[in-house]
């Protein structure tokens, strides 16, 4: 059960994503040929008006098929024939409605499981979330039960001593032995969970972008990726989503946001095959005036298009592996 539910969430964030971009295109007027949820082979398709929608054999994946996507068309509905702008809003319908999907999410999260965010220390990767308010069986009362957390010099160890503190205030600084661990308790309908919820995809993007590039620089001076920095596919996403359900719904749901989200991100990157390439192109045909060769932007976009299913392909049997 849990793992039909995984599947379930995650072709469901893929066709949102590709509705974003289906209700852009005919907002627009361009002509769709095909809506699948899926890679195909295909399993299932009903033809209804000029589109066929689509179930697909494999659920990793889902694609809006236009006219004059991939090939100049010379129409007046061809996505090709369309300007610029109109074209650029399309290509980022998907990407917007992930993030605005997770907006969502996380907001929902805050009000109704609550949420306590965490800082500890300094650097790049010193916050984390956990889903839940301050109550007796909460990580932050236990820490305070054992004596770990002292407060403008009070050593606590009565939770609800604890409670005061955070009634007092929104942010407390705890100083836990050697090391400073910011605690700030969001939850309830308030505006500060609101806050949350819209800022909370920001940061996730921050944090992949800062992560890529710690990457990109250790392999570009040989040091390699840190230890620390891990990597997986669908089987390593959905081995931690089920872990994320076996905490609770709320738990679960904050996962499914930060997938969202990191779809988004991953989708908006300016590699051909994805969304970001094809509106880097765009861009350079804004600059200088002209579409770029059609035989180019075609062949950019297979080559990466199988370097990146490939990838794909390699983590998945590495998790696989990883899992025995």
């Amino acid at each position: 059960m849990n793992i039909a539910i995984v599947i379930f969430s995650l072709v469901f964030l893929i066709t949102l994503h590709e509705l974003g971009h289906f209700l852009l295109a005919k907002k627009f007027d361009v002509k769709i040929h095909e809506f699948g949820i899926g890679i195909p082979p295909r399993v299932i398709g009903k033809k209804i008006g000029e589109t066929i929608y689509s179930i697909n054999a494999l659920p990793l994946g889902g694609f809006v098929r236009m006219m004059g996507e991939d090939e100049k068309v010379k129409d007046k509905r061809s996505f090709s024939e369309k300007p610029v702008w109109q074209r650029a809003i399309i290509l980022t319908a998907g990407v917007a409605t992930s993030w605005i999907l997770a907006m969502l999410i996380f907001t929902l999260v805050a009000f109704g499981w609550g949420v306590m965010r965490l800082e500890v220390g300094e650097g790049d990767f010193n916050e984390a979330f956990l889903v839940g308010r301050v109550t007796e069986e909460s990580l932050i009362t236990t820490m305070a039960k054992e004596g770990d957390l002292e407060f403008e010099g009070e050593k606590l160890t009565d939770p609800e001593r604890l409670k005061e503190v955070f009634s007092e205030n929104e942010k407390v600084t705890f100083q836990r032995g050697e090391e400073s661990l910011t605690v700030e308790p969001i939850s309830g309908l308030t505006a500060r969970s609101l806050r949350f919820g819209i800022t909370q995809p920001g940061h996730i993007t921050k944090t992949q972008a800062t992560g890529i590039g710690i990457a990109l620089k250790g392999l570009v001076t040989g040091e390699g990726v840190p230890e620390w920095m891990e990597f997986g596919g669908p089987v390593m996403i959905g081995d931690m989503a089920v872990d994320a359900l076996d905490r609770g719904m709320g738990d679960y749901l904050m996962f499914v946001g930060i997938i969202a989200t990191i779809l988004a991100f991953m989708n908006i990157l300016p590699i051909p095959a994805l969304d970001g390439g094809r509106l880097l192109f765009l861009g350079i045909e804004k600059v200088k005036g002209s579409p770029i060769p059609e035989r180019v932007e075609q062949t950019a976009n297979a080559i990466f298009f199988v370097l990146l299913i490939t990838l794909m392909i390699a983590v998945t049997v590495r998790d696989i592996f990883n899992l025995f």
